[in-house]
């Protein structure tokens, strides 16, 4: 099972200069061993994260694994919520124990950026922050490595997997 718990936000001043508010989506995965959540979200959302849990009766101590997209601050913000969960990144994702995830790499945006692959998702994090870098095949406003994030992009839609984005919700494989 999987659900997103929050689509994300990328907002950005009238001439696109800069960013006014700034907070990753936050996915809920439930396989048959483990309760995962893919990213926690800037400090912003702490509340929303809460308010999920009590309302879906889930305690948040049951959580196993954070899986965290990359280690920028929008993503990773609310790990402390979840006090007994294994906390999963670039350095470690190997070390998951889950047959029915699988992660791989997808740099670009950054060097330690994993993408998650559950089902018939794929959560992307910030290898495509927004519906558009998939649909229009252009690079995350900020990378490290065009040409990686590039190859990043084409390997997400290669997969023909529904994508949770980043910051802009989930973009369905009937979409593009």
């Amino acid at each position: 099972m999987l659900d997103l718990i929050y689509k994300g936000i990328l907002k950005f001043n009238e001439e696109k200069t800069r960013i006014l508010e700034v907070a990753s989506s936050v996915t809920f995965i439930e396989t048959e061993k483990n309760k995962i959540i893919v990213d926690t979200s800037a400090k912003s959302r702490k509340e929303d994260l809460k308010q999920y849990f009590i309302d879906k009766n889930i305690n948040m101590d049951d959580i196993n694994y954070v899986i965290n997209t990359h280690d920028h601050f929008d993503h990773v913000s609310n790990n402390d919520l979840f006090k007994n969960a294994k906390i999963i990144n670039h350095s470690n994702f190997k070390e998951l124990m889950d047959p029915e995830i699988e992660i791989i790499e997808t740099p670009g945006h950054t060097m330690d950026s994993i993408s998650v692959i559950y089902d018939d998702y794929i959560i992307s994090g910030d290898a495509s922050p927004l519906k558009n870098n998939i649909l229009k095949e252009r690079a995350p406003g900020v990378f490290v490595d065009l040409d990686l994030a590039l190859n990043s992009l084409k390997k997400i839609k290669s997969l023909q997997k529904n994508i949770v984005t980043g910051h802009d919700g989930i973009l369905y494989k009937t979409e593009y």
